[in-house]
């Protein structure tokens, strides 16, 4: 009777190692009514930042909040696929945010969007192509901000940005513009220079009206004063 439990027991022991043991980075399939996923988890939770933007596991969703984390994780590869098999995004994930090169693809397989990610924010050249795989749209992101020459090749228009915001640059001025400024500033020259000669014949004239300064008696020398006692005292 005992001969016979040991592989029972054994065959117990080992399903239950093989369980405490299980890999945690195991990938997970889930879907919704468009889109299948594939991805990895990871168990470990770093102090979430509140300026970006985390990814998570939990009830059988893929959740995301800003400087938040309620789940696993989302670590390493990320597929999203239609229900077709055909790709709809790909990326990698390190402790729930983006990193490296992602790309979104249109249901006919066309490349819609390509963007470049570092730590969870949007850093580098950011590409949008029409359905025909045609650009339509280029830029650059710095620190998840718009940044740079942004091209608008529907509108053949395109916008400067400084961190998020648009440059205006300041028009050109026309040639009557720098005209009249060239003009203004010879005036303003030609009243400056005559302001210095009327103070500087204000200053002659005051000069010239002053009374000269009645002269004072001279000292007399050393030698001079001897005579004179001398004189005074053969007297």
């Amino acid at each position: 009777m005992k001969a016979k439990a040991l592989p029972t027991f054994l065959y117990l022991i080992v399903a239950l190692l093989l369980t405490s043991f299980s890999d945690p980075y195991a990938i997970k399939r889930i879907s919704d009514a468009n889109y299948r996923y594939e991805f990895y988890t990871t168990t470990k939770k770093p102090n979430p930042k509140s300026d970006k933007v985390y990814y998570w596991f939990k009830g059988g969703l893929i959740h995301n909040a800003q400087g938040g984390i309620a789940g696993e994780l989302i670590d390493a590869k990320f597929v999203k696929m239609y229900h077709s098999n055909q790709l709809a995004e790909q990326g990698f994930f390190k402790k729930g945010l983006k990193v490296g090169l992602w790309k979104t693809w249109y249901s006919n397989g066309t490349i819609e969007t390509t963007q470049k990610w570092s730590n969870g924010l949007k850093s580098g050249k950011f590409y949008h192509y029409d359905t025909n795989g045609l650009l339509i749209e280029n830029g650059n992101f710095k620190n998840n901000k718009k940044h740079g020459v942004w091209i608008d090749y529907t509108a053949k228009d395109s916008i400067v940005y400084n961190k998020g915001v648009i440059f205006v640059k300041k028009p050109k001025p026309s040639k009557e513009e720098i005209a009249k400024l060239k003009e203004e500033k010879k005036k303003a020259s030609a009243a400056k220079k005559a302001a210095k000669e009327e103070e500087k014949a204000k200053k002659a004239t005051t000069k010239g009206n002053k009374k000269p300064s009645e002269s004072k008696p001279k000292k007399e020398g050393f030698f001079k004063k001897i005579f004179n006692k001398k004189q005074s005292n053969q007297k």
